[in-house]
């Protein structure tokens, strides 16, 4: 290798890899909110284990999934065997790419088959080969710069020996240009590849011969690169290419090779400009990603007693991050999740609950809109859609309670940024959609909207629990918008509606003598019929059928012959015992005589290691998001304790497949990073923890903490609520707790509600207050609140003066 680049290499690449990987303690050390961060930054390691399950190096333009031994086997299902490799959305670029190592000296050579360790960082991963060659380690970091199409992939030498090492590198390439899933229902097909050798650049370009996909790689500076004969081959219509690198490593030195892999699904002069600007900027890129990881960790950081907790707060906030998928014609908005689920969904809306609470309020009207631009094209009607490819296909138009979800979505998002532009923008597909959902979908105008919920079961396509809880809530924020846009017709209406639409849900969907709500409310015909739809989806299994599946449709047989008994009429039904039910309690709306016993019936009779079954009938499948909710209704009645216990249901399955993330199903299998996991972590944090209430529009807010038993001291700072920056701890002194609140703005009331203590002595800023039922009113950048029961306080502590300097975070120079 040329004396240039070596020096090149180790002199800023190198470098950049060392410090991204851990930033220098004199830097972190500069500010506590920095020392916050980098322990997050730092990573975590797979310590070895689950090398054969996948990972995702992401970015919001493109993502690459592959196995956590560094290699690209055939995975996923929704394009059989082909959910894997490097992706810009809406089409797959390369399936992945192998490497192998030769000492010129003897000719010994090896592939590089399977990394030893795999770290994940926000930012990117980490390959560690270990010792490949007599001392000689290898490793391997890469990284998908966001806002770019392409990925940069870098292999580090390290030569433990007295002497130098000359080597040669081969690195192959496997196309597989081609779309993604649903795009054949457009009418786009896959061509066949076809791949150029340019010497001068040192690159090769690949392109698909029916349609304008492109594919750019190479090493960056590509000094004595060269072709040669592909080791590998490549499957379908995509093709395998390689080139040689003469690699110089000297005693005790390390040297590396940097690679760009870039794309287009537009032109080969877009995927040539994409790859030559990450050739020339990759090192900004990264620097840059990691700053922007950094002010996510910081944003909203919370500390809590529970460490584990606290990480799995934080590692939720940068798996939303990777889930970002931003395709230029269509917009940028939060996917569901990896590897099946790289698009958007309706259901999002539970993850971006959680997001908005952890102040990212940007994407998540980014992703409200797109939902609501891609849904018009579809529905035109209010209908939120369901399923909505990168490509633009509406896979499903709408599960009805998406639409109700999308309205409360608005609203909560309004409460916490007060933003009027962004609340009149959205007002018209709120009124749209309530009127979708009590109009066309309520066609017996009882207030229930009918069709499917979140529970996609045959034959449950009726007037479901979740589509009425969802709808009434949806009512409820609509009201509150109508308000503050002074539409105070619409404010009456929907308010009257909320009010009547909660009563006849306590009322009609109660079932007295199982002391539970129902999985739906209808007829009797409909109840034989929701039986007969389980029957038929468990006999989709075909000759795969268990002694279990055997059991489950006697069970739902002789559901069905019960009901063929009973009187016709209208009444609720409980057929699959789905996890939906918690709904009521999860909104609030639950009669707290009625909650409580159905919360401990949950827990006691249909709830798993992990949290509810989603069908307590079937008794075997848990996710994040049920027991999400489950731990959100517990919360709601005031049950720090119980709600905790789902909580930490769900932080037992973190790092079980990949590490710093959470799958699907718990605790290990569906997609291995998901989004809605958030909800199930953040708002019970949020909400009920710190218990924050925010109303941006009328700049107040609510503090009202529940903390778990032993819990004392905890914190959160930088929380965005509207445009100001809040920040709230408890702390437990000699003298009693003492609560601060701080806020970088004038002009904003806050409101501190604790539960009134026998001879308790209050004190704000200093002086003796009251503490009413309403809770203690302050206003000002900075406040203090001691609350004692001690007759023994000489002096309580005065108001501090000043205010904290602004916390700060150095990106290391690279």
């Amino acid at each position: 290798m040329a004396k240039g680049l070596r020096e090149r290499s180790v002199g800023i690449l190198a470098l950049i890899l060392t410090a991204a990987l851990a930033i220098e303690p004199s830097v972190a050390q500069t500010s506590e909110a920095n020392d916050y961060a980098a322990h997050i930054l730092a990573g975590i390691s797979n310590q070895g284990r689950n090398r054969q399950q996948p990972y995702v190096t992401a970015g919001d333009r493109t993502y690459l999934i592959g196995t956590q031994d560094g290699n690209f086997p055939d995975m996923g299902h929704h394009v059989p065997g082909e959910m894997a490799g490097l992706w810009l959305p809406p089409i797959k670029l390369i399936g992945g790419f192998q490497a192998r190592i030769a000492e010129l000296s003897n000719n010994k050579e090896i592939p590089l088959a399977g990394s030893a360790e795999m770290i994940t960082y926000p930012y990117g991963n980490r390959f560690k080969y270990g010792r490949v060659l007599d001392d000689l380690e290898i490793d391997r970091f890469q990284f998908s710069p966001d806002n770019r199409q392409g990925m940069i992939v870098q292999y580090r030498f390290k030569n433990l020996s007295a002497h130098t090492r000359r080597l040669r590198f081969e690195w192959s390439v496997k196309t597989d240009l081609r779309p993604g899933w649903y795009a054949d229902r457009l009418g786009i097909r896959d061509g066949q590849d076809v791949v150029d050798w340019r010497a001068s650049d040192g690159v090769f370009v690949a392109r698909d011969a029916d349609n304008p996909w492109f594919c750019v790689w190479g090493a960056v500076p590509p000094a004595n690169a060269r072709r040669v004969e592909q080791p590998i081959s490549a499957n379908g219509l995509g093709v395998a290419a390689a080139s040689s690198y003469a690699v110089t490593v000297g005693p005790h030195a390390t040297s590396t090779l940097t690679f760009v892999v870039s794309g287009s699904t537009t032109g080969e002069s877009d995927a040539l400009a994409a790859y030559d600007y990450l050739a020339k900027h990759h090192v900004a890129l990264l620097a840059e990603k990691v700053r922007h990881y950094a002010s996510i960790i910081k944003r909203a950081r919370i500390s809590v007693p529970d460490q584990r907790l606290q990480d799995v707060y934080n590692w939720t906030r940068i798996n939303m991050e990777w889930l970002v998928r931003d395709v230029p014609g269509l917009g940028r908005g939060l996917s569901a999740g990896f590897m099946e689920y790289p698009w958007w969904f309706g259901t999002e809306t539970y993850s971006l609950q959680a997001l908005m609470r952890t102040g990212d309020f940007e994407l998540a009207k980014q992703t409200l809109r797109l939902l609501r631009s891609q849904s018009y094209k579809v529905n035109a009607n209010g209908r939120i859609a369901h399923e909505i490819t990168t490509d633009g296909a509406v896979a499903n138009p709408g599960n009805t309670q998406e639409t109700a979800q999308f309205i409360l979505t608005v609203g909560q998002l309004f409460e916490w940024t007060g933003d009027m532009d962004f609340a009149r923008e959205m007002y018209p597909a709120m009124k749209m959609g309530i009127d979708w959902l009590l109009g066309e979908m309520d066609q017996n105008h009882d207030l229930f909207p009918e069709g499917y919920g979140i529970m996609e079961v045959y034959g449950l396509n009726a007037e479901l629990i979740d589509v009425a809880v969802y709808t009434q809530q949806a009512l409820e924020a609509a009201a509150r918008v109508a308000d503050a846009l002074n539409d105070a017709d619409a404010k009456d209406r929907y308010g009257r509606l909320a009010a009547d639409l909660k009563e006849r849900i306590n009322q009609r969907f109660w079932i007295e003598h199982d002391d539970t709500y129902g999985d739906f409310y209808g007829s009797r015909s409909q109840a034989i019929s929701a039986a007969e739809g389980a029957i038929k989806q468990i006999g989709l299994k075909g000759a795969d059928l268990t002694q279990r599946n055997t059991d489950l449709i006697a069970h739902y047989e002789g559901l069905k012959a019960e009901f063929l008994k009973m009187p016709e009429g209208n009444r609720a039904w409980i057929t699959n015992k789905n996890w939906v039910i918690a709904t009521p309690m999860e909104t609030g709306i639950a009669p707290r005589t009625r909650a409580i016993p159905l919360l401990d019936k949950i827990r006691r009779e249909n709830s798993g290691e992990y949290g509810p079954y989603l069908s307590a009938v079937d008794r075997r499948s848990m996710m994040t998001i049920s027991t999400g909710v489950q731990a959100v209704a517990e919360g709601m009645y005031g049950r720090t304790d119980e709600m905790m216990w789902y909580v930490d249901r769900i932080v037992q399955t973190f790092n079980r497949v990949s590490p710093g993330s959470i799958s699907e199903m718990m605790p290990d299998h569906g997609c291995f990073t998901i989004a809605w996991t958030s909800y199930g972590i953040v708002l019970p944090v949020i909400d009920h923890v710190f218990g924050v209430r925010p109303d941006a529009a009328n700049k107040t807010i609510v503090f009202e903490p529940h903390l778990p038993t032993g819990w004392e001291n905890i914190s959160i700072e930088d929380l965005p609520i509207g445009t100001n920056l809040v920040s709230f701890s408890r702390t437990r002194t000699g003298k009693g707790v003492i609560y601060d609140i701080e806020a970088t703005e004038n002009g904003w009331s806050f409101i501190l509600r604790e539960p009134a203590l026998p001879n308790g002595r209050y004190f704000l800023n200093g002086r003796p207050t009251n503490s009413p039922s309403s809770g203690i009113r302050m206003e000002g950048r900075k406040n203090r609140v001691l609350i004692s029961t001690s007759a023994d306080i000489d002096r309580p502590p005065e108001r501090p003066e000043g205010h904290a300097e602004p916390l700060k975070f150095t990106v290391p120079k690279f």
